[in-house]
């Protein structure tokens, strides 16, 4: 399972649902692709950044 984040200044960055959440939740403004949204996992993706704190992997989670 895949999906692409687009960050702000327009980079794509293709990972799992897991490090995809990890990008959404601790990148400004960073947004999934469009066709991303599509997938039955962005709904997880968008979940999980929600209960991530930014750079998570900082603080062990």
């Amino acid at each position: 399972m895949a999906v692409t984040v687009l960050t702000a200044d327009g980079r794509e960055m293709t990972g799992c649902v897991a490090h995809s959440a990890r990008q959404l939740a601790s990148l400004p403004q960073a947004r999934l692709h469009p066709l991303c949204c599509l997938s039955p996992w962005a709904v997880g993706v968008y979940a999980a950044a929600a209960t991530l704190p930014p750079f998570a992997w900082e603080v062990g989670r």
